[in-house]
């Protein structure tokens, strides 16, 4: 019964242990979302966000008049007096008093000013919208940093595999050669050199797991992880042909890029940039009204009075020395950049389509090839172990066979790898997500 139980126990820990696995393994999206959510770099570019926003705000605070309340106390040490005799007495007039005391609300607001405000609200919207883009560029590109890690790991992964099978094949040879040095057919040299190569393998197959170790480490410092965090990627290394149109992959990207955004926010800030800047030769019309509590008003000095001032004021520069018309000036220029920058934009875009579409081709060529030499060095291999059974050929000619074929299914695997992340850059190209 005790041992029943212990079995029930021990199934139900593999169960879970199997379960908390599947649960590890995420696909390439998941991976992406996952660095995207606690990122350092998408929390920066949030915070521009914010902070593009309350620029909006304090730039509508134009649009309202701006009220001050101030106060002071001042004591004179000398002030004028006047003395003269009125009804058999000296009377005396005092044009100060020692202690003034004053208490003055204002109200001052830009009744007009040839549509300042307005420019201003709209550059302070094109900054939102380029901080909005910021964002979204670097989610962008972020998450098209994953791929190599994730895709990464798979490679590895899978050249790991290749390793292993190789070294089955190795310590078998080796059991083969050891049998034959028994029976005085093979020499010790050839079974060292058996042994050296299961080491080499050996040390490669540790340099392979390091590299996925650091993959790992990698993707955990972007997403803000563990750094012992697991990441098993659900994905396998194979290959799909690229059949690619390159003008629609053009229109796409002109469509989708967010660079070409970020160009048509820029071009706004630009024309509401130059817009403001024409207006500063124009007339401003402001208003303003204060009240304010005071002593000081004849002939009752010590007494505080309420008193009212209105102002109604326009203000023209006659003459700037041409400041004005050197600031539109620039403000044309950097309006013309912008523009003459979506023209280079397009053509380097078109380059980084034109020159992923040519990896591709290039590398689907090569797999052909490669393909070959995997057949090729499989019946050379075949025929390399019948003619050493056969005593016909040496141990080292049999071991260069063996090696041939795993750097041939190497090869393949890296090519495979290096297709998968040139799709994966002919998309970021194009603007697509993950």
């Amino acid at each position: 019964m005790i041992q029943h139980v212990h079995k029930t126990v021990l199934a139900l820990a593999l169960l879970c242990a199997t379960a908390a696995f599947a649960q590890e393994r995420i696909t390439l999206k998941e991976s992406a979302e996952l660095l995207l959510k606690n990122n350092e770099q998408v929390q920066i570019a949030a915070e521009s966000v914010t902070g593009a926003e309350l620029k909006i705000n304090e730039s509508k605070s134009q649009y309202w008049p701006q009220a001050n309340v101030s106060g002071n106390y001042t004591r004179m040490s000398l002030f004028g007096e006047f003395q003269f005799p009125f009804g058999g007495e000296m009377r005396t007039i005092k044009f100060g008093t020692p202690n003034n005391y004053s208490m003055r609300g204002s109200i001052m607001g830009q009744v007009f000013n040839w549509g300042r405000t307005a420019r201003t609200v709209e550059m302070s919207k094109a900054g939102l919208e380029l901080a909005q883009d910021g964002v979204v560029l670097t989610k962008h590109v972020l998450s098209y940093q994953v791929v190599p890690l994730f895709y990464g790991t798979v490679f590895f992964k899978e050249a790991i595999k290749v390793l292993d099978e190789n070294l089955k094949a190795f310590e078998k040879k080796l059991d083969i050669m050891s049998q034959r040095f028994k029976a005085g057919l093979a020499s010790s040299f050839e079974t060292s050199l058996v042994q050296v190569q299961i080491s080499t393998l050996q040390a490669q197959k540790i340099d392979f797991e390091n590299s996925i170790h650091k993959f790992r480490i990698t993707f955990n410092a972007l997403a803000g992880r563990d750094e012992d965090a697991a990441f098993e990627p659900a994905a396998e290394l194979g290959f799909e042909p690229a059949n690619f149109i390159q003008d629609e992959l053009i229109k796409e990207a002109l469509a989708n890029r967010v660079e070409f955004q970020q160009v048509g926010h820029q071009l706004k800030l630009g024309q509401a940039s130059l817009g403001l800047t024409k207006t500063g030769n124009k007339p401003t019309v402001t208003a303003s009204f204060n009240y304010e509590f005071r002593n000081g008003f004849m002939p009752e000095m010590d007494k505080i009075k309420g008193n009212w001032t209105a102002l109604l004021s326009i203000t023209y520069p006659a003459f700037d020395g041409f400041r004005v018309s050197s600031q539109v000036a620039q403000a044309e220029s950097n309006l013309k950049a912008v523009e003459m920058r979506k023209i280079d934009l397009e053509r380097t875009v078109t380059a980084e389509i034109e020159n992923s579409l040519s990896d591709l081709k290039t590398i689907e060529q090569k797999l052909e090839i490669e393909k070959l030499k995997i057949k090729q060095a499989e019946d050379a291999l075949r025929v390399a172990e019948e003619r050493y059974q056969n005593g016909l050929l040496s141990a080292t000619d049999l071991i260069d066979a063996q090696n041939v074929l795993e750097s041939a299914r190497l090869n393949y695997l890296q090519l495979i790898y290096n297709h998968t992340l040139s799709k994966y850059s002919l998309f970021r190209s194009c603007g697509r997500k993950i």
